[in-house]
């Protein structure tokens, strides 16, 4: 049996569950979700494959917390966008920069992974579903703070600006200049907001 070097089991456990996330990631982007198996990570972490088995059950565990991990701290900063920006004008230029960050972080590639996974398994909806609720939730309140009682569609303002939002991540990870593209990004959708 191999012997422990941490200075507790959870320790030990904590590291270990790290070298597997942080192998798996590496792996995933290197030979696609679908080409990577429980093999190729055990190998890689320097685990026998019934060892890795006792930290995860299968791959999609796996993938599903390096997803957690990644993307953890940007659910939580776009939930406090709110009371950190009480302008709304404010509150969506930063929710723009959020954007455009995630999109150009290494948790794009990650998240890009998900798609490979049958989208019947729940846990995978629920974290879906996280990580697209908050953001919209923000987006959408403070569309509809900006736009009270003026005439215009906040769903539809919100989809357009989604819309940009897309594009310019798309530019930004070509570019690799996010300040040009946030700059852009940001006028771009004030003159949305203004119309």
């Amino acid at each position: 049996m191999p012997r422990i070097e941490s200075a507790s089991i959870e320790e030990h456990v904590k590291t270990q569950t790290a070298r597997i996330l942080d192998a798996a990631t590496e792996l995933f982007r290197t030979n696609g979700y679908r080409k990577t198996d429980m093999d190729d990570i055990a190998r890689a972490v320097g685990l026998a494959r019934n060892s890795l088995y006792r930290y995860y059950r299968n791959k999609y565990f796996i993938l599903l917390a390096c997803v957690e991990r990644d993307t953890g701290a940007y659910v939580e900063q776009m939930r406090g966008l709110a009371a950190l920006h009480p302008d709304p004008v404010e509150r969506i230029g930063a929710w723009l920069d959020m954007q455009i960050d995630i999109a150009t972080s290494p948790a794009h590639a990650t998240l890009e992974h998900m798609a490979e996974i049958r989208s019947d398994a729940p846990e995978l909806r629920t974290k879906l579903m996280e990580l697209h609720e908050a953001p919209a939730a923000v987006l959408h309140g403070s569309i509809g703070e900006i736009l009270r009682g003026k005439r215009r569609d906040t769903g539809l303002v919100a989809a357009l600006i989604r819309g940009m939002v897309e594009a310019a991540a798309g530019q930004a990870r070509r570019q690799e200049n996010t300040t040009a593209v946030k700059r852009e990004l940001r006028r771009s959708v004030e003159r949305v907001l203004k119309c």
